[in-house]
């Protein structure tokens, strides 16, 4: 799903630089070596290994290739503007069952067919007609700073914690992270924060230094990752409800923090299964 969405996005940003979304030179650092190549060495573009003098200290491989920036309140425009232009229309409703967006379809009733594509991540953990129980959140925590001097994307994994700077394309960066399994707390850690700001500057010499890219926080941002046991959940399931009547919904959610990295390729199988009801 990985690589069909890179290459969409690759094309999107050739060809629709309205969109957001730019290319960019991208560097993996591990800690440790995998045990394995890595499964998209061979998939992704102007891809080669980091010679291992060049690595920094405490890293044992790294591999660098051309990667993807997402301006992301940029491109949530874009693809409103693309859905809004083929005649779609967005409604924007809290709603306590699944069904219950059958309210705001014009003219929707129990006689006419009606198909619900559910894509509500964590949320599906509670919402009617679904309560899958399998999803559990993994919190976030990102900083978003001014630094237009940083131009490539830097990860660096751990086993214990990751790292990343990754330009937006406007100037901004985001740096972070952190991820806390079943952790519901959206409130941002000021501990936390200091802690990404002192590994991001390890990363990229570009942000300058601790003060100076303190002064630079333009947000703090905090999240939940919706993750799932058993991975995404991606299929077709006919839900009862009085008033509503026996309806299809397409069940796509659960994918963790790589939901922007495969999230073209997945809106693909939505439209297949769709088709074929």
């Amino acid at each position: 799903m990985e690589i069909q969405t890179y290459r969409k996005m690759l094309r999107m940003a050739d060809e629709s630089p309205e969109s957001g979304i730019s290319v960019t030179q991208g560097i993996e650092l591990y800690e440790r070596a995998p045990a394995e190549p890595l499964w998209y060495i061979d998939m992704v573009d102007n891809s080669s290994e980091v010679p291992p003098d060049s690595l920094p200290e405490g890293v044992e491989y790294g591999l660098e290739y051309k990667t993807l920036l997402i301006d992301v309140p940029k491109y949530l425009l874009y693809l409103k503007s693309h859905f809004e232009s083929r005649g779609g229309k967005m409604h924007k409703q809290a709603i306590e069952h699944i069904l219950d967006a059958a309210k705001y379809v014009p003219g929707s009733n129990a006689n006419v067919p009606l198909i619900v594509v559910n894509c509500t991540g964590l949320g599906s953990r509670n919402l009617g007609g679904v309560n899958d129980k399998r999803l559990y959140p993994i919190r976030g925590q990102t900083l978003l700073v001014n630094a237009p001097e940083a131009k490539r994307t830097i990860t660096r994994i751990g086993s214990e914690k990751f790292s990343y700077v990754i330009p937006r394309g406007d100037g901004t960066v985001v740096i972070g992270g952190s991820a806390d399994n079943n952790e519901w707390d959206c409130r941002p850690n000021d501990k936390l924060s200091r802690q990404i700001i002192s590994r991001a500057l390890e990363l990229e010499p570009a942000l300058l230094d601790s003060k100076t890219l303190t002064e630079q926080v333009v947000s703090v941002g905090v999240g939940l990752r919706p993750m799932r046991e058993g991975g995404v959940r991606l299929e077709v399931e006919s839900i009862y409800k009085e008033k509503v009547g026996q309806t299809n919904v397409v069940h796509c959610y659960g994918h963790g923090g790589f939901g922007f990295q495969s999230s073209l390729a997945f809106a693909d199988k939505v439209h297949e299964l769709v088709n074929a009801l």
